[in-house]
């Protein structure tokens, strides 16, 4: 069991990077984090997220970092929430949660955001880095649940959001699964939106540059082979994922405008994508 858990990995970095800016401000003022023991709360709490979920995300430190807040559209998502234009955001695999506890900093209603993942253990990981157990509560705001059961005894689906929610954020999500895979999770983030025009899907994930062929990727480590079932991630290339979104669309009768970017940045994610082909690919999405 304990090869599960195994530090000897790339991706299991023993220092903490150095903290944004932005991070360790969102860290002091929301968490109370004084600022000279930052360091050392996200090292514990890496440690201990680490038992729980030994993802490259954790062992990295990539939970202490924010995506959603580096968007151009982050501030009309933040906007959309403090006037009540918009009710309802989820995150999807939000993990320890980084971007929800921002946007709460940044004005959104502690009542209109939400965030989902598979293991409870991170989501009390992100409880614990933020000091807001009591704000953010399981089962209230926070959701572990699995996120393809389409069941009715599905958390989501019991809690009501299926059809409640204006945007979805996807962050290090869809490409944590095959190709067949990723097409039942965009049809699942479809049933949580609501239906009219302008609801928004955003996110990041690996991909491949646009030179290369959109394909599978054998899952690193030991995550690759939990309950001995081989998985895979299917990595895109801008034109695919954009295939993928037309195949959505084509499934369920809908229209949507797939704005993706791909970018080369060295960073992180090169401990676990170390292709030279590696890309992160941005996306917003909005239905028409």
């Amino acid at each position: 069991m304990e090869a599960f858990f195994d530090q000897t990995v790339p991706w299991y970095l023993v220092d903490v990077p150095p903290t944004n800016s932005v991070m360790q401000k969102l860290l002091v003022e929301y968490a109370g984090i004084e600022e000279a023991k930052v360091d050392g709360h996200i090292a514990n709490i890496r440690n201990k997220a680490w038992r729980v979920a030994p993802f490259p995300c954790v062992g990295s430190f990539l939970f202490a970092e924010l995506v959603l807040s580096t968007f151009p559209v982050y501030p009309e998502i933040v906007s959309n929430l403090k006037s009540g234009t918009w009710s309802r955001y989820l995150e999807v695999g939000c993990g320890l949660g980084q971007d929800i506890r921002k946007l709460i900093q940044d004005g959104a209603p502690k009542t209109s955001v939400m965030g989902t993942d598979l293991l409870s253990g991170l989501l009390e990981s992100g409880q614990e880095l933020f000091q807001d157990t009591n704000a953010l509560p399981l089962d209230q705001a926070l959701f572990a649940a699995d996120f393809l059961d389409t069941s009715d005894s599905n958390v989501l689906r019991k809690a009501g959001l299926d059809g409640t929610v204006d945007i979805i954020h996807a962050t290090m999500f869809l490409h944590c699964f095959d190709r067949p895979t990723q097409l039942r999770a965009c049809q699942r983030i479809l049933a949580l939106l609501k239906t009219q025009p302008g609801v928004m899907i955003v996110g990041k994930q690996g991909g491949v540059s646009s030179t290369a062929e959109g394909r599978e990727h054998p899952v690193k480590g030991p995550m690759g082979q939990v309950g001995g079932v081989v998985r895979t991630n299917f990595l895109h290339n801008v034109d695919s994922f954009r295939a993928l979104w037309d195949e959505v669309g084509a499934a369920t009768g809908t229209r949507w405008d797939v704005q993706v970017r791909e970018e080369e940045v060295m960073d992180r994610g090169y401990l676990y994508f170390d292709e030279e082909e590696h890309r992160w690919l941005s996306f917003v999405i909005t239905k028409l």
